[in-house]
């Protein structure tokens, strides 16, 4: 039986200089904006709510440190639907948002010479999201 139990899992980017933040479906949005803002400065607001999940770049108000959230609202409530496939949809989706705004972030263009980092780079996203969702440690 799963627990209700909110987690709030930072990932630390030693590459990039912008860490991770997953926060997983019992995380309100009231837990976000005492922690965080968007990038440009605005309160959390319901984006984050929309949809499985959402993507976005945001500020950690303890240290102003530049982050990017995926908030997994939880899975699809069609009944005709695979919940495993759908869940290894979303998380392969979001951590693809993540390497996106981690490019868009440091000025860089995905695939200059090599698409092998952006690769890694979605990679390791998945596997930290993964890991935040599935309660892993």
């Amino acid at each position: 039986m799963k627990k209700n139990k909110k987690r709030i899992d930072t990932y630390k980017n030693d590459i990039y200089f912008i860490d991770l933040v997953v926060a997983n479906e019992f995380v309100k949005l009231e837990d976000l904006k005492k922690l965080y803002v968007y990038s440009d400065g605005i309160e959390i607001d319901n984006f984050v709510l929309e949809g499985y999940a959402t993507t976005c770049t945001i500020t950690r108000k303890s240290d102003n440190k530049a982050c990017i959230l995926v908030k997994y609202n939880g899975p699809s409530k069609t009944k005709n639907i695979n919940k495993t496939l759908d869940f290894v949809n979303t998380v392969s989706h979001e951590a693809t948002h993540v390497a996106i705004d981690t490019y868009s972030f440091i000025h860089q263009n995905i695939y200059d010479n090599s698409s092998e980092p952006f690769c890694y780079l979605v990679g390791w996203a998945t596997e930290c999201i993964y890991k935040t969702l599935k309660n892993i440690k």
